[in-house]
């Protein structure tokens, strides 16, 4: 007599995707996330380099901005490559730019000029990263839980950053900042292997006809339009807080009556851990957008985040335990946004034009990161020292109204329905 057997149940994880499928996207997860250990190295020794190099608060945001801008015009280039070739070998490559700028950062930049060389060529070996591997995400969970994936994706993108920021602050209470920057870059080159590990299976999608070459015919798309615009209020925000925040708290202790040397250890590590937030906003952010929508979704983020803006600069006498509060609550609503609308343009870009799609939305996208910790930079050197910071992060906070005006106005379902599954007997 057969006995009958039953089908072992396929274990599911968070968001309805298989086990399997988890396994790998947290691998890749993690390969983003070792890459960018030196990411916020040079924020938490800022402090140090602008009196070593003699630099302003303008020159300072345009060396951090250098990093941003390199990605974004870098993305018009690269990205639409990945309509034509395989995302295997464009991340692969980028990711050793990266590691080795970051390497080079330390030994040689001593000034404005080699810095923002140096930092440009980093944001380069960054675009070929984080996008192409954002897209093999995407695809990969087309029919289901996409907005998860990319979520957690994103998530550990901004968790590296609060750990960049955290442990170059602990290593700089024991080491010269350029020794610690130096550890952080050496631990990222362990990425290197990690990304051919992952990626030696994958196999190139097809080319659907594309040259490879941009095409900016994906702007005629209305909500494209819209969640780019998004994309980039949300950037300029969400770089001006990573940037200015930990030289904000700087002033904040230092008015506390801290040592400035120690008050920039301790707002680099404090910040950085309070940042930490961050790291579960963009996986909430998804799954939240998979049932509510993208364009609410973001609204409501954006009305979080804007309201801490309007408020925290004001408060620089108020208790550390407030301030830190506050500061924990900001880091997590600056994140909860971003998958949300790389999600969304993946969902209305046309399959064929999803990289010259992606690299319109993260040059335009990132243009903004680039020119707001730069226009905050100017505000801080041109406000009276009473209002200054009250008046930068109240500026940042009126792009929040900006953001939610226009999200207002498009409408997109949620996540897409699954797949159906094919019976056995018709496979």
């Amino acid at each position: 007599m057969e006995q009958a057997t039953k089908a072992t149940p396929e274990i599911r994880w968070l968001g309805g995707i298989q086990a399997r499928d988890a396994a790998w996207l947290l691998a890749m997860s993690s390969m983003l996330f070792v890459l960018l250990f030196p990411f916020s190295s040079y924020v938490a020794a800022l402090p140090l380099i602008k009196e070593e190099w003699g630099l302003n608060n303008t020159q300072a945001g345009f060396i951090f901005s250098a990093y941003l801008a390199g990605f974004a015009v870098s993305a018009l280039f690269v990205l639409p490559l990945t309509d034509r070739f395989s995302s295997k070998y464009i991340l692969i490559c980028f990711a050793s730019i990266s590691v080795v700028s970051h390497i080079l950062f330390p030994i040689f930049a001593d000034n404005l000029v080699t810095a923002v060389v140096l930092r440009v060529l980093a944001g380069l070996g960054l675009v070929g990263v984080y996008n192409p591997g954002m897209r093999v995400v995407a695809e990969r969970f087309a029919n289901n839980g996409r907005g998860m994936a990319v979520g957690t994706y994103v998530t550990f993108f901004y968790a590296s950053n609060s750990v960049s920021l955290a442990l170059t602050g602990v290593l700089m209470a024991h080491l010269e900042w350029r020794d610690a920057y130096m550890v952080m870059a050496l631990l990222a080159a362990l990425s290197v292997p990690m990304a051919y590990l992952l990626l030696r299976s994958h196999k190139a999608p097809e080319g659907g006809g594309s040259s490879g070459a941009l095409d900016l015919s994906v702007l005629k798309n209305r909500a494209t339009r819209i969640f780019i615009l998004g994309y980039s209020l949300h950037a300029a925000e969400l770089y001006i807080v990573r940037v200015w925040l930990p030289a904000f708290l700087v002033v904040v202790l230092v008015a506390k009556g801290v040592d400035s040397a120690e008050a920039a250890i301790t707002a680099a590590t404090v910040g950085g851990i309070a940042l930490a937030t961050a790291a579960a906003g963009p996986v909430v952010g998804g799954i939240l957008s998979d049932r509510w929508g993208r364009a609410a979704s973001a609204s409501v983020i954006f009305a979080l985040s804007g309201a801490v803006s309007f408020a925290i600069g004001w408060l620089i006498g108020f208790p550390w335990p407030v301030i830190i509060g506050l500061t924990a609550l900001y880091g997590w609503a600056i994140a909860a946004d971003s998958a949300i609308y790389s999600t969304a343009v993946t969902e209305v870009s046309e399959p064929s034009k999803l990289g010259s799609t992606l690299a319109v939305h993260s040059f335009l996208g990132f243009t903004g990161g680039v020119i707001g910790p730069i226009v905050v930079g100017a505000i801080l050197d041109l406000s009276p020292e009473a209002i200054r910071w009250g008046l930068a992060f109240s500026v940042t906070g009126a792009l929040s109204i900006v953001a939610i005006i226009s999200l207002m106005t498009v409408r997109t379902p949620a996540s897409p329905p699954p797949a159906p599954t094919r019976p056995a007997s018709e496979a």
